[in-house]
């Protein structure tokens, strides 16, 4: 298996970088090995990116509920919840997950509070996601447990609105108030 920050980087402006990549082989196989040290600059938050990083900041949440379904392959209009309110990637400081690894969270594993070090957690004072509709969005308090949750599933019905609190539209992610 291999991670969906490998499978991307054709769309990410890194088609040489895939090109090297050897899909016969684990992530972290002998020939593998030799591109960790070149994680794209996306990869890293805002202003880190440094030679020889390994680590992203950048994860996705998974389970049967989430747009990230081990289960089967999705579509959009499969997000039954609406592409604005449904979570496809969060921020993460503190999980040290390489960026080729295929590793990320599990929906029923992780906690639902902001700023944890093996959930959501960020640089800036509060996190952002990316949403599955492209838009990013800044998760602050008063979001609650439930909410946060909600806006990981694809299609459980609950509806939600930026009048919930806690997440609102970010116009640049870099504009945000460091910790």
């Amino acid at each position: 298996m291999h991670s969906w920050r490998v499978l991307i980087l054709p769309y990410i402006e890194q088609d040489e970088l895939y090109k090297q990549y050897d899909f016969d082989e684990p992530w972290n196989g002998p020939k593998n090995r030799l591109l960790a040290d070149r994680m794209p600059k996306m990869y890293a938050l805002h202003g880190e990116h440094r030679p020889g990083l390994t680590t992203t900041n950048y994860v996705a949440v998974t389970g049967p509920e989430t747009v990230w379904s081990p289960d089967q392959p999705l579509r959009f209009e499969d997000v039954m919840d609406g592409t604005g309110s449904t979570i496809l990637v969060v921020e993460n400081r503190g999980a040290n997950i390489h960026w080729m690894e295929p590793r990320d969270f599990v929906l029923d594993e992780m906690p639902m509070e902001l700023n944890h070090p093996q959930g959501l957690n960020s640089k800036y004072k509060s996190p952002a996601v990316a949403m599955t509709d492209g838009s990013i969005r800044q998760l602050r308090p008063p979001l609650t447990p439930e909410t946060l949750r909600a806006l990981f599933t694809r299609n459980d019905g609950e509806p939600l609105s930026d009048e919930d609190g806690g997440w609102k539209l970010l116009p640049d992610g870099r504009l945000r108030e460091l910790r």
